[in-house]
């Protein structure tokens, strides 16, 4: 029986400990020190930006874009898919926001434009992009579609930390960009984010939200003498101990990378044939486009076959997943209102979809088993 094959492994970059030894010396543990300003600073180069919050989560980074955007007694909608992780839409649910999925392209497993078009209403306030498994939504038509419309562009890039689209960084292209430092990405701080503000004018208040809705810095910074309370905020930024965490592992960023599309290309080139006799089909990147490759995802041709293979690598100790369990039709999205066949493609095409085992512990010859796996269960 083959070794047990993990879905993810967390990435170690080597100088962690050495940092977290430093945040004792620094006797500066909660947050917002020389770490923060570190990662905020490399992320800033990195992306080519002006202004960076770090987080304690991409969770933290959504909900500060929803209370930037929330107008109090306005009726506001945003439009999302309903194929993504649950915090893209609690964020701004919490805030306020009246939710409307919508539909996939089936071809990437994004939302598709030609179906929010369709969903604008007067009240219509953001639309959110997600960015999947290291892929690139159709950001830039969405964004001129915002555009058009004079609403706000969020971009959820948990996935799509140093993924660039014509040398634009994704989650720069919108209003606001999301980013995730979750152990399961590819570089991380066991929990940590970030969020990107394109719109300077937000700023202050940003901070006001990310330092528990005070003006702290201000006060700091010698801008105000009396520390008060501005804003509706919270507890968004993490502890020093993570960012000395994360500071190591941005500096091996591109290390990482160079690691992880090798894995990619083994699986891509492997499963060529199931690809071409129609089996499986997964996208391939843009010519423009330069990927992180967070994941290798497969859309099966019908949902036994995903379910065959799943249970098959599973029962050889292989661990592949389901991408996502769809919103609209999750416990929350049916007392919403949405029903089942609410958007029957997101239905149809989540349920066929395989996400393979890919980090940078995984060895190449394993990666050629899996593949092996995959085509002698079909």
């Amino acid at each position: 029986m083959m070794k047990t094959i993990k879905f993810n492994e967390p990435f170690l970059a080597g100088n962690e400990l050495k940092y977290l030894k430093d945040v004792f010396r620094q006797d500066h543990f909660y947050g917002n020190g020389k770490y923060t300003r570190l990662c905020a600073e490399f992320i800033r180069k990195k992306l080519s930006v002006e202004n960076v919050l770090i987080t304690d989560s991409c969770t933290s980074a959504l909900e500060i874009a929803a209370l930037l955007m929330r107008e109090t007694g306005q009726e506001q909608e945003i439009i999302l898919p309903s194929y993504t992780f649950s915090s893209t839409a609690s964020a701004f649910a919490r805030a306020g926001f009246k939710l409307v999925f919508a539909e996939i392209d089936p071809k990437t497993m994004m939302m598709d434009v030609r179906d929010v078009r369709e969903k604008f209403t007067q009240n219509t306030a953001a639309v959110v992009v997600v960015h999947y498994g290291g892929y690139c939504a159709e950001v830039n038509e969405f964004r001129a579609l915002c555009d058009a419309n004079e609403v706000y562009l969020v971009e959820d890039a948990a996935q799509a930390f140093n993924c660039f689209l014509n040398n634009k960084a994704l989650g720069t292209i919108g209003d606001f960009g999301c980013f995730s430092f979750h152990e399961t990405k590819n570089v991380h701080a066991g929990l940590s984010g970030a969020l990107i503000i394109k719109d300077n004018s937000f700023v202050n208040r940003a901070t006001y939200i990310w330092e528990r809705g005070t003006n702290r810095q201000d006060v700091l910074k010698g801008l105000a003498n009396k520390y008060s309370w501005v804003e509706i905020g919270g507890s968004f930024y993490p502890t020093e101990l993570q960012t000395a965490f994360l500071y190591a592992q941005l500096e091996a960023l591109e290390r990482n990378i160079e690691e992880r599309k090798v894995i990619y290309d083994e699986y891509k080139i492997g499963l060529a044939p199931l690809k071409l006799a129609g089996v499986v089909y997964y996208p391939e990147f843009h010519v423009d486009y330069k990927s992180n490759y967070h994941a290798f995802f497969v859309v099966f041709n019908s949902e036994s076959k995903a379910d065959q293979v799943r249970e098959f690598l599973r029962a050889r100790n292989v661990h592949a997943y389901i991408g996502y369990i769809p919103l609209h039709s999750s416990p929350v999205g049916l007392k919403m209102g949405y029903e089942i066949n609410s958007l029957p493609i997101t239905e149809k095409y989540s349920k066929r979809v395989l996400r393979l085992p890919l980090h940078n512990k995984l060895t190449l010859t394993q990666v050629a088993g899996i593949v092996d796996l995959i085509k002698g269960c079909i």
